[in-house]
């Protein structure tokens, strides 16, 4: 879910590392991550295999820099956006939207993202005490400030609505990419919004219906 480098120019080394990220991508997205070798990768960014190790310890280390990497520049240009907006409605609609627009339009990165970062529960471990645990905080934040305010459900515990959310999210882009006419993931946003707030506004007809 990249964000936008364009505020300022990259140094050469930052710019060589991105093209190693990228090109990770690719062969990771192509290979499958337990297939892919260090020396595919090197080849795809066009640098010496040493090169590589100038740079990330081993292929997990890769792996997990191209994860947080993503995520940094999705949150920070989330943050961007958030900035202009006081209602946690309007918030939680830009989180979905740049989501789906950033994983929509780059299925490599889509295919990395939600399938070969997840080889391992040690791997996912060590994902969530990263920048993904920043981006559920984030989203943990949204609801808290919703059901301050009264925007969303108070009798939902905000940790439960965080993994519903992501859970909703995440599970659509999965089906997204195993589909075999996957056609714009964007086109899922607004049943998808209207199927969380559905769940999470204010209603008396969900009063009880728990019990």
């Amino acid at each position: 879910m990249p964000g936008s480098d364009s505020a300022r120019k990259l140094t050469p080394r930052e710019f060589k590392r991105m093209r190693i990220l990228r090109a990770a991508i690719e062969v990771f997205a192509r290979d499958g991550y337990f297939s892919a070798r260090m020396t595919d990768v090197a080849k795809a960014a066009d640098v010496a295999d040493g090169t590589l190790y100038l740079y990330f310890d081993g292929k997990e280390h890769l792996l997990l820099s191209v994860f947080d990497d993503v995520l940094e520049r999705f949150i920070d240009q989330l943050r961007q956006e958030m900035r202009r907006l006081d209602d946690p409605v309007d918030k939680l609609k830009v989180m979905v939207r740049l989501h789906l627009e950033s994983l929509g339009r780059d299925r490599a990165l889509a295919h990395v993202l939600q399938i070969e970062t997840r080889h391992s529960r040690k791997f996912m471990r060590l994902l969530s005490r990263g920048k993904l645990g920043e981006y559920l905080s984030l989203l943990n934040d949204i609801v808290k400030e919703g059901q301050d305010l009264g925007s969303f459900r108070g009798d939902v515990n905000a940790g439960l609505a965080t993994n519903v959310i992501f859970g909703a999210v995440d599970e659509l882009v999965n089906r997204w990419l195993l589909s075999d006419e996957p056609g714009d993931l964007t086109q899922y946003q607004g049943p998808l919004l209207k199927m969380i707030f559905q769940g999470i506004v204010p209603c008396e007809f969900h009063e009880g219906a728990a019990g």
